[in-house]
Formats: C-alpha cells, structure tokens, sequence
C-alpha cells in the first residue's frame, strides 16, 4: 500500500510539466532498448559470486493516449515474449496483458515518478528534489532519494538527472539465499542484508530512457550452520541504453 506523501506526489504527477521528461509518444512509434544486470557478493577467502543478464526490448506504440504499447523482449539465454504493455499513473504503475502493478522496475522504457518523484516546471541545472520511496523496488529499498539536474537540453528535449539514495531492508525481489564456493565446494547461505547506497544517472527525452546506469551497493552477512556468520559485500548495476531500430 502507497505512503500518503508518495500518493500525493503521484496525483501531482499525473500531468508532469517538465520539459524532456513528459512523454511525447505517437501512434506507430517504435522504441528500442538493450539492457544487463549484474550482481556480485565478495566475501574474504571464498570465490567472487557473480550473476548476470542481459536482453532487449522492442516497442510500437498503440495508443498514445495511455499510453499503450506493444513489446517484443528477449532475456538472452533464458526467455524471450511479448505482450500488451500499458502505462498508468504517469508511468507509476504498468500493466502487463491487463494485469496492473506497481512500477518497481530499476529501470525502464519511461520516466516514473514512484521512482523520481515529481520534478519541477522548470528544470535548470543545479536543481534537486527529495523523494519518499516507500516501498522495496528491484535494485533498493524504502528510503530517500535526492534526485539532482546535472544537463538540460531544452532544444533536443533532453534531461540528465543523477539520483543518489539509502534505505534498510530487502529489495524487491531480492535472493536472500545464495552458493559460496571455496576450494571447489559449495556452500548454501542465507544473506542478511545491510543498509543499502544506491547513486547513478539517467539520461531522457521526451520522456523516454535514453541512457541509465545505477549502482548500489550494501554490507551482507551470509549465514549458515557449517560457515558461522560471514561478512561479506554486495554490489548490483544495472545498465540501460536506446538502440536504433533495425
């Protein structure tokens, strides 16, 4: 259930004044991205635990009211679908084939203001605004965020935010279980997370994701009876990019 401070950022979103972040969609339109995901765990004297993913994600508007689109996406080596996607809330919430959710992804094809929070009319350089995250999203936590103006390009619609925030607890899908290996045997552990930093830029226009990377990284403690308590470090980025059409 939404915070009533995130609730009324949403309602005061709905209809975003700020130039290069309110979508600028039309019928027929075609929109293209490739993305990865990595996440690592450093623990002193085991092997560096590492998983990646990696995929793309073509999109042709259908109504650009909605907006509602089409998507084609493929996860490389793992899955590939498509489906009706529509966006609600300003991009706050997304639906998938009729079934609604809350936008909690790290990243996306637009801007979310669950995630920015609500910018200014006017954005000028130097500007920052404060957001109540109130629930767990796929790379953080409830937290505060300070999201910051760093380019503007009135001309080319274009606007790069940095975003920077802390929070406690599990993200969003987290896998608070995982296999350490040393000396060639495995070890099943359960983590324990630690307060989250996460920090990044995004670059958009018209409203669109053009370019992303966010990092963020916490302290974990990895549990189990043959190992004790094992301290140990986590990071995740993800990386996101506009790719020509073919």
């Amino acid at each position: 259930m939404l915070m009533p401070l995130v609730s009324i950022m949403l309602a005061a979103a709905i209809a975003p004044a700020a130039s290069g972040l309110s979508p600028s969609l039309h019928e027929g339109d075609r929109l293209d991205n490739v993305f990865s995901r990595t996440v690592s765990f450093q623990a002193d004297g085991f092997d560096e635990t590492v998983r990646r993913v990696s995929g793309s994600a073509s999109y042709r508007v259908v109504d650009a009211t909605k907006p509602a689109l089409r998507i084609d996406y493929r996860y490389d080596g793992i899955h590939a679908g498509s489906g009706a996607v529509e966006f609600r809330d300003a991009g706050a919430t997304q639906c998938f084939d009729g079934k609604c959710t809350a936008n909690t992804d790290g990243s996306g094809l637009l801007y979310n203001p669950r995630l920015w929070g609500t910018p200014p009319g006017r954005l000028e350089v130097g500007q920052h605004w404060t957001v109540a995250i109130a629930e767990p999203w796929e790379l953080g936590t409830p937290g505060t965020q300070t999201v910051t103006v760093v380019a503007v390009d009135t001309a080319g619609h274009s606007v790069t935010l940095k975003r920077e925030g802390r929070g406690e607890g599990a993200y969003s899908g987290d896998r608070l279980k995982i296999d350490l290996v040393r000396g060639g045997k495995t070890y099943a552990v359960d983590v324990e997370p630690g307060a989250s930093h996460w920090y990044g830029y995004t670059t958009f226009r018209d409203g669109v994701v053009t370019a992303d990377e966010l990092m963020v990284e916490r302290p974990v403690t990895l549990v189990s009876k043959e190992l004790g308590r094992i301290a140990a470090k986590e990071r995740q980025f993800i990386l996101l990019n506009a790719m020509p059409a073919s």
